[in-house]
């Protein structure tokens, strides 16, 4: 039955990725190159029927029968979209020679839909450097992601550190679609609230969780699945950007492995201990003593892609965006600049700190490419995804809230320049010679990758969220075009000076950039980040706390992150984790003291409780240790419907 969920969950995620595959290719095909059309159709056409079960969802509720009416709906609508003819020849890639490509009407007249998803309009996309870069991510992301939870006598352990931490809130989510019936979505770790959290990927992985498939294995396979076409769309952008296979293959890895100068702490170790081979096969990556040594631009698919999750959606849709407005620019055509506003609106759900980073550019393209045409994205851009802003955040600013000017971002206690060169190494003044050397990239698309870089500026200037370290998500496609800019640089002198010396010392200065990222690999994949997420205790009291209450029951819990009900039992809490609220812009303070009060079940214990309509109250060890719960008198007081050793629920109304 598991396997047959498995199959069923990604039958549906091939049917939404087709219909966006089939709409990218009829109605972009004057826009897009085959590579970009297999790149962002999937993810796109994923994101609108996530979209089209949310809106379904707020009506009727999740249900596997509304799943699968989204899925057949799509894959019709993919088949219908085929079946019509073309208006115009598509254009298709040619490959002339290395770096070079061109573009040629297609021979038959079957449509662009049908010619553009043909496997071979892929021909001269990929040279064997991409084909092993890429290849050698994909191994290596299945089994990331086939090993991101395992289970045991013991309980549930996450294979990384994100599983651990991040991953506890998306559980929640998913949860709350999944079995609590959180339609239209409220905040399931803060009742009473509107969700402000970006949240359309769990109503995805909610989705396939109703064919039967665990919570973490939906999370894990939507991801794994999002992650390569994810992995597409950062190559197909730098082949946009560079018309150069090697250029955006090089980007790819830069990207993706890039980090700090932090491998120089498992150098000392190495040379502390005069092994290399016990430091590698022990702790060669320490996330707290790098972040005591002030490293904190840290890999980005480890910091911010897979703990966030959101990325996988926000990336390749902010990238299409791109692209579109990039055709514009250089075709100025009215058709680009729409698509380009269409695809933007679908953000606010998807991924707000892309939404974010989108808000800063555009602006700044603008002013270097002025045109009317612009109008034409901006209104497109704020008729659709301004309402659903304004849904999401229920009205508040929310973490927008605690926007505030903080000069040098989180540099102190090192000097500004320093901490980001110890942070970056090699790529800031590799950087500022691509920009300076102004033949590396055409010029229109370099000023284009110019637009970009005001990011870095404002975000050493301005921190937009409570916790400061936060701005490494707007510096995130700054980051990326600062691989294309460096990428060009190094191919490029790669060419030029075929010497051993000279290739040698690239290859060198390459490796300055990925090793940190390449230890916090080997770090992963030897189980060296292991942790207990729940005890099989918690995993049982979690089921039990689910098949005892009704969805929408409200249940007062401790406030650890890794709480077993607000977790996997779908039910809204009072309040959780004090850091994710805080992160998102909750002032929690006088809720979690009237928290307090119900724990401590003092006089104004049972108006709280009334005011706040709570159902149940759980007593565990954290609600023990940290809210001063007195089981025993809680039993006294109150029906107990769910006990096991460390844990019990009571039913207060």
């Amino acid at each position: 039955m598991h396997l047959l969920s498995i199959a069923a969950s990604i039958l549906v995620l091939a049917a939404l990725g087709f219909f966006g595959l089939v709409l990218l290719a009829r109605y972009g095909s004057q826009l897009l190159r085959p590579l970009e059309v297999w790149a962002y159709g999937a993810p796109l056409g994923i994101v609108i029927g996530s979209l089209v079960i949310l809106a379904a969802a707020c009506v009727t509720g999740l249900h596997v029968w509304l799943t699968i009416v989204v899925a057949v709906a799509a894959c019709a609508g993919g088949i219908l979209l085929l079946r019509q003819p073309a208006e115009t020849p598509p254009m298709v890639e040619g490959s002339k020679g290395k770096g070079a490509r061109s573009r040629r009407p297609v021979d038959s007249e079957e449509g662009a839909s049908k010619s553009l998803l043909h496997l071979r309009a892929l021909r001269g996309s990929f040279g064997w450097i991409a084909i092993l870069i890429l290849g050698a991510f994909a191994i290596r992301w299945a089994l990331f992601w086939a090993g991101g939870y395992s289970q045991d006598s013991s309980g549930l352990w996450a294979s990384n550190i994100g599983f651990w931490a991040d991953w506890a809130l998306h559980m929640g989510d998913v949860s709350s679609f999944a079995f609590g019936e959180n339609f239209p979505p409220k905040d399931p770790r803060y009742a009473g609230f509107s969700h402000s959290y970006h949240y359309l990927t769990s109503v995805t992985a909610a989705a396939l969780v109703q064919f039967g498939v665990p919570v973490t294995t939906a999370l894990t396979l939507q991801s794994f699945v999002l992650s390569l076409f994810l992995l597409l769309s950062i190559y197909a952008f730098a082949v946009r950007l560079t018309d150069d296979r090697a250029v955006a293959s090089v980007t790819t890895a830069l990207f993706l492995l890039g980090g700090t100068l932090g491998w120089v702490l498992t150098v000392a170790e190495m040379n502390g201990q005069h092994s290399v081979m016990s430091v590698l096969a022990g702790q060669s990556w320490d996330a707290a003593r790098q972040e005591a040594a002030n490293f904190r631009f840290q890999n980005v698919f480890f910091s911010l892609i897979q703990p966030q999750r959101s990325f996988l959606y926000g990336i390749p849709l902010g990238l299409l965006s791109l692209t579109f407005l990039l055709e514009g620019i250089e075709s100025w055509r009215r058709n680009a600049f729409l698509a380009a506003g269409l695809v933007a609106g679908l953000l606010p759900l998807a991924n707000l700190s892309i939404l974010l980073s989108l808000a800063l550019i555009t602006p700044v393209l603008f002013l270097l490419f002025p045109a009317r045409l612009w109008f034409v994205f901006f209104a497109v851009w704020a008729v659709i995804g301004l309402p659903q802003l304004l849904l999401q955040q229920g009205g508040s600013a929310g973490a927008a809230s605690a926007f505030r000017i903080q000069i040098g971002w989180i540099a102190s206690p090192d000097y500004w320049v320093w901490f980001w060169l110890k942070n970056l190494g090699l790529l800031i003044p590799l950087l500022l010679i691509a920009i300076w050397k102004g033949d590396l990239i055409a010029a229109t698309r370099r000023r284009f990758l110019l637009a970009f870089m005001p990011l870095f500026i404002v975000a050493n200037l301005f921190v937009f969220q409570p916790w400061d370290w936060d701005n490494t998500k707007i510096l995130l496609l700054w980051f990326l075009a600062s691989a294309i800019f460096v990428s060009s640089l190094l191919v490029d002198t790669w060419r030029k000076h075929p010497a051993f010396t000279v290739r040698f010392m690239i290859t060198l200065v390459m490796l300055t950039m990925i090793a940190s990222g390449v230890l916090a690999n080997l770090n992963q994949l030897r189980g060296r980040e292991r942790q207990l997420m729940l005890t099989s205790e918690e995993l049982d009291f979690a089921s039990q706390v689910k098949t005892s209450t009704a969805p929408g029951s409200l249940i007062a819990v401790g406030l650890q992150h890794n709480h077993p009900v607000p977790m996997l039992s779908g039910r809204p809490v009072l309040m959780s984790y004090p850091g994710w609220l805080w992160s998102h812009g909750r002032d929690y303070r006088e809720r979690e003291e009237d928290l307090r009060t119900i724990y401590r079940i003092g006089p104004e214990a049972m108006q709280k409780i009334e005011q706040y309509k709570v159902d149940y109250i759980v007593v565990g060890p954290n609600e023990q240790s940290q809210l001063g719960a007195d089981r025993g008198m809680m039993a006294s007081r109150f029906q107990s419907v769910v006990s096991t050793a460390n844990y019990e629920l009571f039913a207060v109304q």
